[in-house]
């Protein structure tokens, strides 16, 4: 059986369920099968292989969802995958696996891009995902842990470690983390505590890139003069589940003006509020959830005026997926900005490509390490 996956061009067979100690065997079988079958001729069949992708989440409906998502993210970076599920419901024994390859065409034969490899557990024996990770890493290959999980990684304990362990990159996603609060103080600590050992990346960065760019364009001191050095007071309103990536954008903000935490606390389940000093000058920033939405930033005001001089930008988040500046709420001219929201598959596949440390984004962690540190409950 074939299944096409979405609107990529890469094609995979049905899984086949192996035991564990058969899964590299198996494997082999797969593609020995694969490539007698599609190299006569004058076909040509490839392998490509760039590294090794640790994928773990907790659940069986999040391992589905994910499951959508490997043929677009192979297709981009080749590489040997592992799902591994922590809380699954295998049929037989305790822990069990499946196996699959990816392929797609060229213009001369087919092209292996990828090989899956599940391993589902039960909640007592998901300590043993580490260690039957290890034992399937292609040892010359870079190797990134995706963190799926919706707890933030230190919370969740050993297996999270372990795993890590094994990753040269980790990635992970903050939106959707139930005490954000909790979860943001958590891994900013476990990131400073690295000492740079390991790449470490927060999907929700590359969600907002398209605010940062924004941002920065319209309040460059060359387009607005004065408007950094005035600026008292920033609200934010955003959808269910983006407090995080809210967080980390005010933390981005305060790592690049050079802004110091004071204080923070919540004033209703809702809204939160912090305090920055930026010199002699106040900085307020308000967060605001809005009943329901997307996880996206959907308003975005700067206020810099002073009695004597107006100064206010408003970005609201329009249809079709726009952002555009509210004329009513503003005093620079109205005018609407192209604001893609990527798939999480593509985040995931451009981060696999890259390397580097990003230091820009590590000090944003660690301003929001500071927010944290002042937060009153």
């Amino acid at each position: 059986m074939i299944q096409k996956n979405g609107s990529s061009k890469v094609v995979t067979q049905a899984p086949k369920r192996v035991s564990i100690a058969r899964i590299e065997p198996e494997l082999g079988v797969l593609w020995a099968q694969f490539n007698q079958a599609n190299s006569g001729g004058h076909a040509v069949v490839m392998r490509a292989c760039m590294s090794n992708l640790i994928i773990y989440c907790d659940t069986p409906q999040e391992a589905e969802i994910i499951s959508q998502e490997i043929a677009a993210i192979v297709d981009t970076h080749p590489a040997r995958v592992l799902l591994l599920v922590g809380n699954g419901q295998p049929s037989e024994v305790p822990l069990e696996a499946s196996i699959a390859i990816y392929y797609t065409a060229l213009d001369d034969g087919w092209q292996v891009c990828g090989e899956r490899i599940d391993v589902i557990s039960t909640t007592a024996v998901a300590d043993r995902l580490p260690s039957v990770a290890r034992s399937l890493l292609v040892g010359d290959l870079p190797t990134t842990l995706w963190w799926a999980s919706q707890r933030p990684p230190p919370i969740a304990g050993d297996v999270f470690f372990q795993l890590a362990e094994l990753a040269n990159q980790i990635i992970y996603d903050n939106v959707g983390w139930l005490n954000p609060a909790q979860g943001v103080a958590a891994m900013t600590r476990w990131v400073a505590a690295q000492e740079n050992l390991q790449i470490v990346h927060n999907l929700a960065w590359r969600r907002f890139a398209g605010w940062r760019k924004l941002i920065s364009q319209v309040l460059d001191p060359q387009a607005t003069p004065g408007a950094l050095d005035a600026l008292h007071t920033i609200e934010i309103a955003h959808g269910p589940h983006a407090l995080p990536m809210t967080w980390l954008l005010v933390g981005w903000l305060a790592s690049r003006l050079n802004w110091q935490a004071v204080d923070g606390k919540r004033l209703s389940d809702s809204e939160l509020v912090w305090r920055f000093k930026n010199n002699n000058q106040d900085i307020k920033v308000q967060v605001r959830r809005l009943p329901k939405g997307e996880p996206l930033i959907y308003h975005l005001l700067f206020d810099w005026s002073k009695p004597k001089n107006a100064g206010r930008i408003c970005f609201e988040r329009l249809e079709n997926e726009r952002i555009g500046i509210v004329e009513a709420l503003s005093t620079v001219p109205p005018r609407a900005f192209t604001a893609h929201v990527p798939e999480r598959s593509t985040l995931v596949s451009a981060q696999l490509a890259q390397r580097n440390r990003d230091k820009i984004f590590e000090n944003a962690l660690k301003s929001s390490n500071a927010m944290s540190a002042v937060f009153q409950q």
